[in-house]
């Protein structure tokens, strides 16, 4: 299986805990034959925003991204980042996994997560700490206070003081959390590191079916256990980071009190800016005591770990929030090391059934200076409570955890190994009926046609296919040529009867095969492994349809293959797309929308039987979007693969074109309510970019003086009526096009189209 990880940070950049974990739990699915790769993100002041770095780290692949939040404009950037969407949905066409593991979304983007579902892979997410709630992460205040409900009158003045660039409000935060428990939603499963955080996070509502409480395992052989120890002890510690909401100052305080010389307080970690805070290290030296042995040690290595454990006698985790697992406390319980913590959420879990009083009262400094001096003053509990190694879950514990549910997200192996059997029956030569179908619907096709025709016919393939061809009324000698090749069937129609989708409904009805691969007379297959290629993506069964790259053809003007290549091109590995969570296409921008149904039949393939259920709409134009729109909304999946080629293209007119526009437009908001150019204000300066982008374009024309110069003669109306025609389009969708003037242009604007 491949296995993507997404989260904030990772090994050796990033070492909190919840890097930590995700690096050992790729490190042992990986042991186990799967393919692990990770996603994560990086802060250099030094390196422009969005750039990519990829390296390994222990045989893991790694792809990060740098972000400093440079472009940042409001609270709403921290959740949505279409720059990390898009770098996201790269990643994944890259690896193309059979699922995602999405372990944090801070310094990300939370709207990934629809990116991720709407690509149609299975997707995971491990909910490490209340950031989906709370983007301070921990449900604390400033001034240490523990959030205990969710009051968003009360969270607005926090988060202003954090973030007072930006406008946060009440209604903004609400707004935040419908959007965010919609993308909890739709993950397959959610994972919590305890059970209870898992109780914590079904407040907001999310369903409990889907929400798993997974504690984290330890590999035990990369901490090993004390040979011995010492008693009383003399070296009390900390190890984490350096924050106020970890409490560090509360065990200082304690050993205040202590106020024995002879027992010394190492503080291992680094001290790291809270929400803008930088001087807690500070404010820690000085609250220490000058005549008692403080040690504040600073960051350390992972590697260093199992030496700092076997140098102290107790560790101390003086936690002001609940935490989510505490990795902190198994590890000192394998090293064979005393824990005491504060008695609050993943920690009393952790350590209450033990029955050891290894608790204390949160934040209390006396509680913990009474239970520091019960530990060291009897020797049995301090045994039994060295002795607990036992006690922590192992790392292939977790994995086996982890993994069913990959397997049950992503439905292996019963379903899809019964279905791709069965095709792969089917799929293969010398079958009696053909696996799949080449349809292209003719009307007087020229001589363009039978070079398609043929290069069709040579196409090499694993399986059997037909040809079928609807001819129109051709008076041009292109019934004659498919007359000639005696594979290719021949329906002949009346001109009367041609509609773009009723005749491709035609074809799929009389094809034999269970794949049916739709051409037009002018797009020429690139190569002979065209049909192959696209026929491959119906491997999987839940793939609906496929569509490829179109490449421009030589005489192509500079604006139609400007155009063209921001339509289909693409590189790499194919681009799946599906939305898992129909109740999230409502909130939805319309652009995403339209992303996720794109689909163009100029060079494609259909499933059969998925046909014979949505057969395309009856349009003038457009049915193929129409019909990408119901794949999508049923469940199935859309591939847009870029290793299936043809060429195709056309020198309309600068009128055609604006019809074109006008009608693609039209279409857009009645299928995903999209207007991208909703005022003629944004006409004129879209026109003035556009004529800038495209005067570019013509002078990198490789062509002549002569022809260049014709062309940006050219550019300023064409870059004018293109956007004009985006605005009319969606303009149109909203108005009554039975009378008026909107009648007319509508009437007007279809004609000829």
């Amino acid at each position: 299986m491949k296995v993507l990880l997404v989260g904030a940070g990772y090994p050796p950049v990033s070492k909190g805990g919840t890097e930590v974990h995700m690096h050992q739990l790729a490190r042992s699915l990986t042991s186990r034959g799967h393919q692990v790769s990770v996603f994560c993100r990086f802060g250099d002041l030094d390196q422009d925003d969005y750039v990519i770095e990829r390296d390994e780290f222990e045989g893991v692949p790694i792809t990060r991204i740098n972000y400093m939040f440079r472009d940042a404009a409001s609270l709403e950037w921290i959740f949505h980042n279409e720059r990390i969407d898009h770098e996201v949905s790269v990643e994944i066409e890259r690896v193309n996994p059979d699922v995602v593991h999405v372990h944090h979304l801070t310094c990300l983007s939370a709207t990934l997560l629809d990116r991720i579902k709407a690509i149609g892979v299975p997707l995971v997410m491990t909910l490490h700490d209340f950031w989906t709630v709370c983007p301070r992460g921990q449900r604390i205040r400033k001034d240490l206070d523990l959030c205990l409900e969710l009051d968003r009158e009360r969270c607005a003045p926090c988060l202003q003081e954090l973030w007072p660039h930006f406008q946060i409000t009440p209604d903004v935060l609400r707004h935040l959390d419908a959007e965010m428990l919609q993308r909890l939603r739709q993950c397959d499963r959610v994972l919590t590191p305890s059970e209870y955080h898992r109780e914590r996070m079904l407040e907001i509502d999310l369903d409990p079916e889907r929400v798993f409480a997974v504690p984290h395992g330890l590999d035990h052989s990369l901490i090993p256990a004390r040979t011995s120890w010492c008693f009383p002890p003399r070296k009390v510690g900390f190890i984490g980071s350096v924050i106020p909401t970890k409490g560090v100052h509360v065990l200082v305080e304690a050993m205040n009190r202590i106020g024995n010389p002879e027992v010394e307080c190492h503080v291992w970690g680094e001290v790291q800016n809270f929400h803008g805070d930088v001087g807690y290290g500070d404010r820690l030296r000085e609250m220490a005591r000058d005549d008692l042995p403080f040690h504040f040690h600073g960051e350390y290595t992972q590697d260093a770990l199992p030496g700092i454990l076997a140098d102290l006698d107790v560790l101390v985790v003086p936690s002001l929030w609940w935490e989510t697992f505490c990795l902190t406390i198994r590890e000192a319980m394998l090293a064979g090391v005393p824990v005491l913590a504060s008695d609050l959420g993943a920690m009393h879990e952790a350590l209450a059934p033990l029955q050891l009083d290894l608790l204390y009262r949160p934040g209390d400094v006396d509680d913990l200076t009474h239970k520091l001096y019960a530990l060291a003053t009897d020797e049995e509990r301090y045994r039994q409570s060295s002795e607990l190694r036992d006690q922590v879950r192992t790392l292939d514990d977790m994995a086996d955890d982890t993994e069913r549910h990959y397997r049950a997200v992503a439905g292996f192996p019963e379903r899809r190994a019964a279905q791709a059997d069965e095709l792969k029956e089917l799929k293969r030569k010398g079958t009696s009926e053909p696996y799949a179908t080449v349809f292209v619907p003719t009307w007087n096709g020229g001589p363009l046609f039978e070079t398609v025709l043929d290069r069709i016919l040579a196409q090499e393939t694993d399986f059997e296919y037909e040809v079928i061809c609807i001819d129109s009324g051709s008076m041009d000698g292109t019934v004659d040529v498919i007359k000639a090749r005696s594979r290719v069937r021949l329906i002949e129609i009346p001109n009367s009867e041609f509609n773009h989708g009723l005749t491709r409904n035609r074809a799929v009805t009389e094809a034999r095969g269970k794949i049916v691969a739709l051409l037009t007379q002018d797009a020429e297959p690139y190569d002979t492994r065209w049909l192959q290629s696209l026929v491959d993506n119906f491997d999987d069964p839940d793939v609906a349809g496929c569509f490829c790259h179109q490449l421009p053809r030589p005489d192509c003007n500079p604006f139609q293959m400007d155009r063209l290549q921001g339509w289909t091109f693409g590189e790499g590995e194919a681009e799946r797309k599906r939305l898992h969570n129909p109740e999230l296409w409502e909130s939805m921008h319309p652009f995403e929308r339209y992303k996720l149904i794109a689909f163009d039949d100029v060079a494609s393939c259909v499933r059969k039987a998925v046909m014979d259920d949505l057969p395309f709409e009856k349009r003038q134009f457009g049915e193929d979007v129409a019909w990408g729109r119901a794949a999508i909304l049923s469940g199935h999946t859309l591939v847009m693969d870029p290793r299936s080629v043809v060429i195709h293209s056309h020198n309309n007119s600068i009128f055609y074109e604006f019809k074109r526009v006008y009608l693609d437009h039209q279409n857009l908001y009645d299928l995903v309510t999209l207007r991208t150019i909703p005022s003629l204000w944004l006409v004129v300066r879209f026109s003035a970019q556009a004529w800038i982008h495209l005067s570019r374009v013509v002078v990198k024309d490789p062509r002549g003086f002569g022809y260049r110069l014709w062309w940006l003669l050219k550019t300023p109306l064409y870059a004018l009526t293109q956007n004009l025609a985006q605005y009319l389009g969606g303009r149109s969708a909203n108005e009554d096009r039975t009378k008026g003037f909107w009648r007319w242009l509508d009437r007007w604007l279809r004609k000829g189209v």
